[in-house]
């Protein structure tokens, strides 16, 4: 009687076949994460501008001036901005720490900020800006344009989302 032995196992090319679905799947999920995560870091920018607003609002209600620009750089000066009964105000006195945008995707390293008194006290207006990733739906209804020195153009590549006040 004549024995015959039963290969089990896959061949080399059903391997192959297998090995390629996977690395197609994981490709699909890693390009899904990366924008899904360039959309949550546009989002925080966003969310710190409005918190940098409020800041400014609230420093602009007590001192009737907005703070003057960091000299050096287009951002927010930490420097005193009056004095209200015995008590200086400046923009620490609203927020702890100014934010820093998340660092991924674009060089900004800082929110930047102009005002039509740029160096010296007394601004009554500013702009302030950040670049985005990608295009958004927040860059309809935002500054254009170049305000005092701070580019605001929101076209490709540079998707520029500046505010002024309310």
């Amino acid at each position: 009687m004549k024995k015959t032995l039963s290969k089990k196992g896959f061949t080399l090319i059903e391997l192959m076949v297998v090995v390629a679905i996977i690395a197609l799947l994981t490709g699909i999920v890693t390009v899904n994460l990366t924008k899904s995560r360039s959309k949550a870091r546009d989002a925080k920018r966003v969310s710190d501008i409005g918190q940098l607003q409020l800041a400014l609002e609230l420093v602009f209600d007590r001192c009737n001036q907005y703070p003057q620009v960091a000299a050096g750089v287009a951002t927010i000066s930490t420097a005193d901005v009056c004095t209200k009964n015995g008590t200086a105000i400046n923009i620490n006195t609203f927020i702890s720490t100014i934010p820093v945008p998340p660092s991924a995707g674009t060089s900004e390293t800082y929110y930047r900020y102009g005002t039509n008194s740029p160096y010296a006290a007394g601004g009554t207006d500013y702009v302030l800006a950040v670049r985005l990733e990608n295009p958004s739906e927040v860059l309809t209804d935002d500054v254009d344009g170049t305000v005092y020195t701070v580019a605001c153009a929101d076209t490709a590549p540079t998707y520029n989302y500046c505010v002024k006040p309310q």
